[in-house]
């Protein structure tokens, strides 16, 4: 099945986003994971965070080929809830003890082109 062009951009934006991680000591345990609810995780990944130790980070990537910064904006409200959710299910179908291991959401929001990419990252705030 071919991919629209907007579907390209995001597997390369999210590949681009996988680079990134791997690159700052991020560990890829799996990519586009769903749930039977049809909730998507994007990149699920481990990496030691000073004081907590190893952290399960479930990330968001959103990619933009213009820099105008409205990605950031993009994982808000409804979108975050239905992150949450898939995370609480990813870590019951993989027996993760989530009373015991820390856990984070982030994003990574991949600007540009082929050519330049620019690559923000941060964290989520959960309430």
């Amino acid at each position: 099945m071919t991919q629209t062009k907007k579907q390209e951009i995001g597997s390369w934006g999210e590949e681009q986003a996988v680079l990134f991680l791997i690159n700052a000591g991020y560990v890829i345990l799996d990519r586009n994971w769903q749930c039977k609810n049809r909730e998507e995780l994007d990149i699920i990944a481990e990496k030691e965070i000073p004081p907590f130790g190893k952290t399960l980070i479930f990330v968001e990537v959103k990619t933009r080929e213009k820099n105008d910064g409205n990605a950031e904006r993009a994982t808000r409200g409804e979108k975050l809830k239905h992150m949450q959710k898939a995370a609480h299910v990813y870590c019951m179908k993989k027996k993760i003890d989530i009373e015991r291991t820390p856990i984070q959401f982030e994003q990574v929001s991949v600007y540009g082109t082929e050519n330049r990419p620019r690559i923000q990252q941060y964290e989520i705030p959960i309430e």
